[in-house]
C-alpha cells in the first residue's frame, strides 16, 4: 500500500518576502524590532494615573504647571503678555507727557493757578492729590482678598486629579509687591521733601522738576506691576478651574480690580497731560519724566522681569487642557 505523497505548506510571504528571509535581512542590516516609544506623562490621549481610565484610585501628582499655579510666582501664558503689560502703560505715559509738553501754554490771563480749572480738575483735587500714592494699593488688596476666597462645599469634588486633592491658586508675590509699593512711596516722599527744601534754600522760584508729574510716574510704576500681578492671578485661577470651586469668583474680583486700575491710569494720564500743558515749563515736565523713569519705572520693570524666571509656555497651555477635562 503506497502512502500519499507528503506536501509541505510554505508560509505566505510577508511584505514581499518570507519570515525567514525577513529575519535574515534584519540581522544583516542590524535592525532590531523595537516597540514604538511611549508618549511622556501628561500628554493628550494618555490616561492620567488616578483617573477613572487608568484603573488607579489614588490621587496622582499634578503636572508641574498646575503646581506652579499654587505658588506665589508670576505665571503668565507667554513672555509677550508680560512685555505688553509692561510696555504699553509706559509708552502711553511717555506719549502723554510729551504731547502735553508740545502743547504747553500759559494759564489764560486774569486767572491764577488756583482759579484756573481744566476738564480733570475734580480728579486732580479730590482723588489724585488726596489718595494718589495709595491708589495702586486698592487693586492689590482686592486681589489678595479674592485669591484667599473659598466657597465651602459639602460634596466631594471630582476634578481631573481625583476627589481628595485640593489645590488653590496662590497670590502672586503678595509680600514682595507690598514691600515694593511701600518703597516707591517712601522714595517719592523723600524726593518731594528734598525738592521742597532745595526750593526754600535756593533762588526764588527755583523748580527743578514737576512734583505732580513725579508723583504720577511713581503711580504708573506701581500700576504697571499690579497689572502683571492681577493677570497672573487670573491665569492661575484658570489653570486650577477644574479643581477649585472658587475659581470663577476669584477671577471676577481680580478682573474688576484690573479694569478699575486701567481706568484709573487713564484718568491719571489725562490729568498729567493737563498738568504738563498749563502748569509747568517744558523743561520741568521733561526732567520729571526722566527722573521718574530712572528712579521708579526702570527698577520696577527690572524687578518684575527678574521674578518671572524661566518660561514654560507649552506645559502651561497643557495644564489648561487638563483642567477642562470632566
Amino acid at each position: 500500500m503506497k502512502s500519499a505523497p507528503t506536501t509541505h505548506r510554505h508560509p505566505d510571504p510577508l511584505h514581499g518576502g518570507t519570515l525567514h528571509h525577513r529575519s535574515q535581512q534584519q540581522q544583516r542590516g542590524g535592525m532590531a524590532a523595537t516597540p514604538p516609544p511611549m508618549p511622556p506623562y501628561g500628554y493628550a490621549d494618555q490616561a492620567v494615573p488616578g483617573s477613572p481610565t487608568s484603573g488607579s484610585f489614588r490621587d496622582p501628582a499634578p503636572p508641574p504647571p498646575t503646581l506652579q499655579a499654587t505658588t506665589s510666582k508670576i505665571l503668565l501664558p507667554c513672555r509677550e503678555v508680560l512685555y505688553a503689560l509692561i510696555g504699553l502703560p509706559l509708552l502711553l505715559w511717555i506719549a502723554v507727557v510729551l504731547v502735553g509738553t508740545l502743547h504747553a501754554e500759559p494759564i489764560p490771563d486774569g486767572l491764577t493757578r488756583r482759579e484756573f480749572e481744566h476738564p480733570l480738575t475734580w480728579f486732580d483735587v479730590h482723588v489724585f492729590r488726596v489718595w494718589g500714592p495709595l491708589l495702586p494699593l486698592a487693586p492689590y488688596l482686592v486681589r489678595v482678598a479674592a485669591m484667599g476666597l473659598r466657597i465651602p462645599s459639602s460634596a466631594t469634588g471630582a476634578g481631573p486629579f481625583g476627589g481628595h486633592l485640593r489645590l488653590r491658586p496662590g497670590v502672586t508675590l503678595p509680600l514682595p509687591s507690598l514691600a515694593a509699593y511701600l518703597l516707591v512711596i517712601a522714595v517719592r516722599i523723600a524726593l518731594y521733601v528734598g525738592h521742597v527744601a532745595l526750593q526754600r534754600s535756593g533762588p526764588q522760584g527755583l523748580v527743578l522738576v514737576s512734583d505732580h508729574l513725579l508723583l504720577a510716574a511713581s503711580m504708573v510704576a506701581c500700576f504697571q506691576s499690579e497689572l502683571v500681578m492681577c493677570l497672573s492671578d487670573v491665569y492661575k485661577a484658570e489653570v486650577l478651574r477644574g479643581v477649585d470651586r472658587s475659581a470663577g469668583a476669584r477671577q471676577l474680583a481680580v478682573v474688576v480690580a484690573l479694569v478699575v486700575s486701567m481706568f484709573t491710569m487713564v484718568f491719571v494720564y489725562s490729568d498729567m497731560y493737563c498738568t504738563a500743558r498749563w502748569y509747568h515749563h517744558p523743561t520741568e515736565s521733561l526732567s520729571a519724566l526722566a527722573v521718574g523713569a530712572l528712579v521708579f519705572q526702570a527698577p520696577v520693570v527690572v524687578w518684575i522681569i527678574s521674578r518671572c524666571g524661566p518660561w514654560q509656555s507649552a506645559p502651561i497651555y497643557h495644564a489648561l487642557s487638563m483642567s477642562a477635562r470632566p
